[in-house]
């Protein structure tokens, strides 16, 4: 059974990162990844890639002919084989066009931020990586792998990451139903 401790010891160790974490925001804010723009959404995308590549984790890259590519990111830390995956599921691309940024800049004011994308995703991506980080660092018991599946076309309906997305769901379903209690399973 986990530690009852670990929520509150996450956010105190999260919580100590904050000025780490905008900093990541803002470069992820200011790569801009419009859905219908192959180009720079390939480049937020090697961003996220190397982001994700220094914290020793396997990092797959499914290339896209018209739309950015996807990111598929797997860990799994103990040596033995998991019970399955559990999916953390995301976007990068946003539906603001390039240049946008003229107009809306990345800026802190308050407790909050802003910027094109910020809310609607990006800064749920820098959640993760860091939510990962934290992870790592507390060695917290894991029964499943962690495959967190980046896409680049959900502003649009996902049609490139359609067959990606349900892959993985279908990968994870038993390993949700697994770790529900017996008496709430169908």
């Amino acid at each position: 059974m986990p530690d009852p401790n670990y929520p509150k010891e996450f956010l105190r160790l999260l919580k100590l990162r904050l000025p780490e974490m905008l900093l990541k925001l803002q470069s992820l804010v200011l790569a801009e990844s419009p859905s219908l723009e192959k180009e720079p959404a390939d480049l937020c995308c090697d961003l996220l890639a190397a982001e994700w590549h220094k914290r020793g984790v396997s990092v797959e890259r499914i290339p896209q002919k018209h739309r950015g590519d996807q990111l598929r990111v797997t860990w799994w830390p103990q040596k033995s084989r998991p019970v399955g995956q559990l999916l953390v599921l995301g976007h990068y691309d946003t539906v603001y066009s390039c240049g946008s940024l003229a107009e809306m800049p990345f800026r802190v004011s308050g407790r909050k931020a802003y910027g094109p994308g910020i809310f609607d995703m990006k800064a749920g991506l820098v959640q993760a990586l860091f939510a990962l980080e934290t992870l790592q660092q507390t060695k917290a018991p894991l029964r499943h792998r962690l495959v967190f599946l980046w896409t680049s076309d959900e502003e649009i309906g996902s049609d490139a990451s359609r067959k990606l997305i349900e892959t993985e769901a279908a990968a994870a379903m038993p390993s949700l139903y697994s770790s529900l209690p017996s008496d709430q399973r169908v």
